[in-house]
């Protein structure tokens, strides 16, 4: 044990260098544009603060048009279940979209719909202007390399049959030589900070962290311009998941990547993302400037978000 006391006195004023250490690492408003993980690097490539992402106000990469989608109940009666009630949506180039909303809220159905995993009932998601419903199977296939998927357990969306080199081999052309992909595969996992030795590693052998990472190489190695994040934060402890946060805002500031940010975590989404969109119910209640909508909520339910949040007594008093 490093610390102890009464909360409020350690959490106030902590003496250990190590209490300060995970007190930093939380993410919040305040931390915003800032590192998270003092001296732990995020990535090999990676040195210093973090340059500002590459925006583009005017281009937009992926829109959601009026999104519908019901799901039939279990039991007697034929009721339904709407889990996204007309949601529309831009994603522009470069930039930070967050998602927030409690479970149930509709988060998961709308990346499932933008990843093209799941069809709407009505309404379209276009990416570059075209939506997916009018593409053929072969551009879809070259489409989805373009929007790319970070899920928040790596391990239950890996095979577990394969090692860490057989997981990246997935998403490189299979045209390129032996010698290439495994050159594409070691570039991969040093950008997120990891090393060739994991190639042969199995991802059940690797830590939290480390998964979290193989699953953002695999993103990255298709080269796309969206990848859509979902709660990959939720199971990793706050130091780890400062790194990683740190590695994604690195990343899309050399990489000019639009993010699809999904979490529960308000902190999260205030640290990272340009804007927000809040979801209750299947519904977009409230959106905007990250900063407007986060430090002067609108909606009673976003303000009740915000007051849900862990540590918010002991910050406003």
């Amino acid at each position: 044990m490093v610390e102890d006391g009464p909360v409020r006195e350690v959490l106030r004023r902590p003496r250990a260098p190590y209490t300060r250490e995970l007190l930093a690492a939380i993410p919040s408003a305040a931390s915003r544009g800032a590192r998270l993980a003092g001296d732990r690097p995020a990535a090999t490539a990676a040195r210093g603060e973090p340059a500002s992402p590459r925006r583009s106000d005017d281009e937009v990469v992926l829109e959601a048009s009026r999104l519908t989608k019901t799901y039939a109940l279990r039991g007697p009666g034929q009721e339904r279940f709407t889990a996204l009630d007309d949601v529309s949506f831009r994603l522009h180039r470069g930039e930070a979209l967050g998602i927030v909303g409690e479970s149930g809220s509709g988060k998961t159905t709308c990346a499932d719909i933008v990843l093209a995993l799941t069809r709407p009932d009505s309404g379209e998601v276009r990416l570059h202007g075209r939506p997916w419903s009018v593409l053929t199977e072969r551009e879809r296939r070259a489409s989805r390399r373009l929007v790319q998927y970070v899920p928040q357990d790596p391990l239950s969306s890996f095979d577990p049959r394969w090692t860490v080199g057989q997981v990246l081999a997935e998403n490189i052309p299979r045209q390129d030589s032996r010698a290439q992909r495994r050159d594409l595969a070691v570039a991969a996992l040093e950008r997120v900070g990891l090393t060739a030795g994991h190639l042969t590693r199995r991802p059940r052998s690797l830590s939290g962290g480390q998964r979290q990472r193989v699953a953002i190489a695999r993103a990255l190695i298709a080269e796309p311009e969206i990848i859509v994040c979902d709660e990959p934060l939720s199971a990793l402890d706050v130091l780890i998941q400062a790194q990683v946060l740190d590695l994604i805002a690195d990343l899309r500031a050399e990489l000019g990547t639009s993010l699809l940010f999904i979490s529960h975590d308000l902190g999260v989404v205030h640290h990272l993302a340009d804007r927000v969109l809040v979801f209750k119910e299947g519904r977009v209640v409230e959106r905007g400037d990250v900063d407007e909508v986060l430090k002067a909520p609108r909606h009673a339910y976003t303000r009740e978000l915000l007051a849900s949040l862990p540590g918010q007594a002991l910050r406003t008093t």
